[in-house]
């Protein structure tokens, strides 16, 4: 809603971005002004936003990149060495992958599980399961 957006910009613009003085803050975190968006406005021209304040998922998007950037910024030597956690799991996705691979397609519970998944699927019934399958 709105009030969480309004809050949202200013925690972010407190936090992380401090694009403004502190002292020179007041218009953007009184969030129940009617003059809020003519602050938001002026805020975004003063960061370079490209987008208009209408266009809220791109300016929120906008706003949260140059936030990571500035933090980045300031903290490049705590992230430099840092890797996604995806990355640390390579070795879990593989091991996560192996019960596809060693399936065993002669199993009666694999055969009635494919039965059961083309009549919740409504496919047509095909004397060959495997064909059902694919």
């Amino acid at each position: 809603d709105e009030t969480e957006f309004r809050n949202f910009i200013v925690w972010l613009e407190d936090q992380k971005i401090r694009h403004y003085k502190i002292e020179d803050r007041g218009n953007l975190r009184n969030i129940h002004s009617d003059d809020w968006p003519k602050s938001f406005e002026k805020y975004m021209k003063d960061v370079n936003c490209p987008f208009k304040i209408q266009e809220r998922q791109e300016t929120v998007d906008w706003l949260l990149g140059l936030a990571v950037r500035l933090e980045y910024g300031d903290n490049a030597e705590k992230y430099k060495d840092s890797t996604p956690d995806g990355a640390k799991n390579t070795d879990n996705a593989a091991k996560n992958a192996e019960p596809l691979i060693n399936l065993d397609v002669n199993n009666p519970d694999f055969k009635a599980g494919v039965m059961a998944l083309a009549n919740l699927l409504q496919i047509q019934r095909h004397d060959d399961y495997l064909v059902m399958l694919k």
